[in-house]
């Protein structure tokens, strides 16, 4: 289950979420986020990214071997949700081998206990999650009761969550490969998260408070990576001044580092009524040089 979890962090025409998983996401879910595995794969930043694996990790293999799962191939679409406490549920479309799966779990010590007709499969240690497959083609992971939930609204006809969060979670999904979006205040999505005193006060300020719902993605383009955002605050007042204080944030990018400024020059922002929106594109260099952390080895990396 552990190797699930790189593959959400990794993240053409797009099609918007998949409607039987977000059916399956808690009614009282705040922010949802998910990536359309499929297209993304397809980006020349995923094949430079998969071309940096290496394909016969002892690891990888034995996993494989044991679940009949190979999260590069088998994994198509993951929506991830977090709800009012903070509990969490990632959803997942793929190929899934039930009975192999379970027995390569059981044989490592989990456990697989029966309900309402599904096998949730648990760690052998307290607080482990929970994973439950209630088909071949989807999984279900996160903690025991969120799993149960899952389990509980599958066969929904329509979602459960919030109408207008589920409208953004279209709306997002449908424009990027890689996306997020939430109704939740940003003050209060931010409160206690930031892991620094001064930044969580800041979270706090009038600004931050006038933020009231926010969304945006990735867009994998042939040529590089496009990222947007939009902020929906309370008037027009306050999304020029979120994008005042965007631009002035970017106006103290240092100019000694080249590769920051670059970045931090070719982000836009622009107002539209009460909804602040930011762009910022991204060449194949640039996004290759983010992942791997070191530009000098870009160009023998293309080359091998």
């Amino acid at each position: 289950m552990r190797l699930l979890i790189p593959v959400l962090l990794a993240g053409t025409a797009m099609a918007a979420v998949d409607p039987g998983l977000l059916n399956l996401v808690m009614p009282d879910a705040k922010i949802v986020s998910g990536i359309q595995v499929d297209q993304a794969i397809v980006s020349p930043l995923a094949a430079y990214i998969l071309n940096q694996m290496q394909p016969n990790d002892p690891g990888l293999l034995k996993f494989i071997t044991a679940t009949g799962f190979d999260p590069r191939h088998d994994l198509h679409e993951v929506l991830a949700a977090t709800s009012a406490n903070n509990s969490a549920l990632v959803l997942g479309r793929g190929n899934f081998q039930i009975s192999q799966i379970t027995a390569a779990a059981t044989a490592q010590g989990g456990a697989a206990t029966l309900y309402n007709g599904v096998n949730i499969i648990t760690g052998p240690g307290q607080g482990s999650g929970a994973v439950a497959f209630l088909d071949g083609s989807t999984a279900a992971l996160g903690d025991l009761d969120s799993v149960k939930g899952a389990i509980d609204r599958r066969g929904a006809g329509k979602p459960s969550l919030d109408p207008a969060l589920a409208q953004k979670a279209q709306d997002a999904s449908a424009a990027n490969q890689a996306w997020f979006a939430t109704t939740t205040p940003l003050s209060d999505f931010l409160t206690g998260k930031l892991g620094d005193s001064n930044l969580n006060n800041l979270s706090q300020n009038n600004l931050f408070q006038s933020i009231l719902q926010a969304s945006g993605g990735m867009n994998f383009a042939s040529g590089g990576i496009v990222i947007s955002g939009d902020a929906v605050t309370s008037s027009a007042q306050n999304a020029q001044a979120v994008v005042d204080v965007l631009k002035f944030l970017v106006s103290m990018v240092p100019v000694n580092n080249s590769q920051l400024k670059s970045l931090a020059d070719a982000a836009t922002f622009s107002a539209n009524g009460s909804t602040a929106h930011l762009s910022l594109t991204l060449t194949e260099d640039q996004a290759e040089q983010l992942f791997n952390g070191a530009p000098k080895k870009i160009g023998s990396a293309r080359r091998n």
